[in-house]
C-alpha cells in the first residue's frame, strides 16, 4: 500500500476514529500497531502523515498531520484533468478498466451506454458500486494522487447535449483515414482532455457522426485489434505520455 485513502466523509479533523471497514487495511492487511505511521490522502488529494494512536480489534484512532500542498488532479503536465468516457463492456471488464485508469491518474470515469452495449441505464448490477470500491483500492495500492469520480452510467448521446466542457475530446476509432495525429491534437497544452473508448462491437456510424459533430476529434492507434480493456489503457498511456513530454517533442515556433 503506497498510502491510505481516508473515508469520503473526512473533512479535516486532526483526530479520527476509523471504523471496521476503513480500519481493515491498516490493522489486518498492514498489521500496524500503536505508534506506527502511514502516508494518507483524502478524496480531494490532500496529503497527511497518519499515526495510529489506538489499535483495537476492529477499529482504530489515528492522528492526521497535513503534509505539503495537494497534488494536481492527475500526473500529467500543468495539472491537466483527464476524463475517461468508457462505453460499458460485457461482464466485469469495467472493473479492470477502472482499476487501470485510477492507477494512471485519471480524474473522472464516465460509463456510457451505446448502441452495442448490453447493459441499460438504470439496471442495478453493481457496475457503479463495485468500480467505486475498486478505485479506492487502486488509489491505496498504486499511490495515485487522488480518488477519481466514478459516475453513474449514462446514454452516450447525453454527453453531446449536457453543456459540459469535455476540453480536447478524443474519440479513439479504428478508422485511420479521418484521424488526426495525437501530437497535433494535444500540442496546445490543454487543461482538460477527454478520452472516449467504444464497447466490444465498436460505435456505429450514427454515433460517430453525432460525436464528431459535437466536437470530438477522431484519433487512431497503430496497433492490431485491441480488447476493450487494453484499448482504454493504451489510449490513456499514449495521451499522458505526450502531455508529460510535450516540451521535449514540440518544435519551437518561429
Amino acid at each position: 500500500m503506497k498510502h491510505f485513502l481516508l473515508p469520503g466523509a473526512y473533512t479535516g479533523p486532526t483526530r479520527v476514529t476509523l471504523g471496521e471497514a476503513d480500519a481493515h487495511r491498516p490493522l489486518r492487511v498492514l498489521r500496524l500497531r500503536e505508534g506506527d505511521q502511514l502516508p494518507a490522502v483524502d478524496a480531494r488529494g490532500g496529503r497527511y502523515a497518519m499515526t495510529i494512536l489506538r489499535a483495537g480489534k476492529s477499529e482504530c484512532d489515528v492522528t492526521l498531520a497535513p503534509v505539503g500542498d495537494a497534488p494536481p488532479a492527475g500526473p500529467v503536465a500543468e495539472g491537466c484533468r483527464i476524463t475517461l468516457l468508457q462505453c460499458l463492456p460485457k461482464g466485469r471488464k469495467i472493473d479492470l478498466i477502472v482499476r487501470q485508469a485510477t492507477e494512471a491518474g485519471v480524474a473522472r470515469v464516465v460509463p456510457l451506454v451505446s448502441a452495442h452495449t448490453i447493459v441499460r441505464v438504470g439496471e442495478d448490477d453493481g457496475r457503479t458500486r463495485r468500480p467505486r470500491r475498486i478505485a479506492r483500492e487502486a488509489v491505496q495500492q498504486s499511490g495515485a494522487p487522488r480518488l477519481p469520480l466514478i459516475e453513474e452510467p449514462r446514454e452516450l448521446a447525453s454527453i453531446t447535449r449536457t453543456g459540459e466542457d469535455w476540453g480536447t475530446a478524443l474519440l479513439f476509432h479504428e478508422r485511420r483515414s479521418a484521424a488526426a495525429p495525437l501530437h497535433r491534437l494535444l500540442a496546445d497544452r490543454p487543461r482538460v482532455v477527454s478520452v472516449l473508448i467504444g464497447p466490444e462491437g465498436g460505435l456505429d456510424e450514427a454515433e460517430v457522426a453525432l460525436l464528431t459533430a459535437a466536437g470530438f476529434h477522431l484519433a487512431h492507434l497503430e496497433t492490431g485489434v485491441l480488447r476493450v480493456e487494453t484499448a482504454a489503457t493504451y489510449a490513456l498511456g499514449a495521451v499522458m505520455t505526450i502531455l508529460q513530454e510535450r516540451d521535449e517533442w514540440k518544435p519551437d515556433r518561429a
